[in-house]
């Protein structure tokens, strides 16, 4: 069995607080897009993984072999798959790639194993593995609370192009929420937030307003990544972000021509440029099987 394992960009990304476990109050607007890795999943006596496109992982320290072990013992039952992971989407990104690899594994091995889990345990168990999985069993567009995992699914905004620029460096979640110097104390919500289920309701485009509170603390600690973010605005794109906590940016543009466009006009050994288009729930799922 193949399976695609999708990344996402958020479009709004708003830190309310630190909590007193240590982790960060967050409301975001997750958007899933078609930039991929892949699954391959053949019969085994055991669960064994190996993986291409990631050095220095070693096999129990990657997440797909945790969601695998965590599936079999919510079975119950010994059971065993030879797991191929080729990489493609850039670790370290702010794109959640480990995270869709997890949730890709779960559900491709739910198929795989011919088993009648439900839903709901393998939203516990995404939840179990991190703050960004249970979203990638949902796929299209989701508003995120609390650490991310309490998710409120929202209506499909039009399709989208657009460009994913990975500038090459890695910006660790730790650091990026130390930059923000956030107190225990935190904001209930923030209200501009709350504009996009209304646009995706009313079919308008997800460029209408898009944030990220990490942009204030890491663009200008992070200059490669603040001339990731020029360099689309200088190609035509319509609306530029940081993706998560970063490292990479993403830009709006008119037209799948464009965006390959602003693809091909990349000149530098360290970046990594992906055309990419936005994914409805209905093609996320029919794209995920192939």
């Amino acid at each position: 069995m193949r399976v695609y394992s999708f990344a996402k960009i958020n479009l709004a990304l708003a830190v309310l607080g630190r909590r007193p476990d240590g982790y960060h109050d967050i409301e975001t607007v997750f958007q899933a897009i078609d930039l991929s890795d892949e699954l391959h999943l053949r019969p085994s006596a055991e669960i064994s993984l190996t993986c291409e496109g990631l050095p220095g992982v070693s096999e129990k320290d990657n997440i797909v072999w945790k969601a695998a072990l965590l599936l079999a013992e919510r079975i119950g039952e010994r059971r065993g798959v030879a797991i191929t992971l080729l990489k493609n989407i850039p670790s370290g990104a702010g794109l959640g790639g480990g995270s869709g690899n997890a949730a890709a594994a779960l559900l491709g091995l739910r198929r795989f194993w011919n088993t009648d889990v439900s839903d709901a345990d393998l939203y516990a168990i995404a939840a179990d593995i991190g703050s960004d999985v249970p979203f990638f069993l949902m796929g299209g567009a989701a508003l995120g609370k609390g650490r991310g995992e309490i998710l409120t699914a929202l209506p499909d905004f039009q399709p989208e192009h657009l460009v994913v620029l990975f500038p090459g460096v890695a910006v660790s979640t730790a650091s990026a929420y130390r930059a923000l110097n956030l107190g225990l104390t935190s904001r209930d919500s923030d209200h501009k937030i709350y504009r996009f289920p209304g646009l995706a309701r009313n079919g308008s485009s997800c460029q209408t307003g898009i944030f990220n509170d990490f942009e204030a603390a890491i663009l200008p600690a992070y200059p490669e990544i603040a001339e990731a973010k020029s360099f689309l605005e200088k190609q035509g794109a319509t609306a530029t972000l940081l993706s998560g906590s970063g490292s990479s940016v993403f830009g709006f543009f008119l037209c799948e021509e464009s965006a390959r466009a602003a693809v091909a006009a990349v000149n530098r050994a360290s970046w990594r440029a992906f055309p990419a288009k936005t994914l409805t729930r209905a093609e996320y799922f029919h794209r995920m099987f192939g």
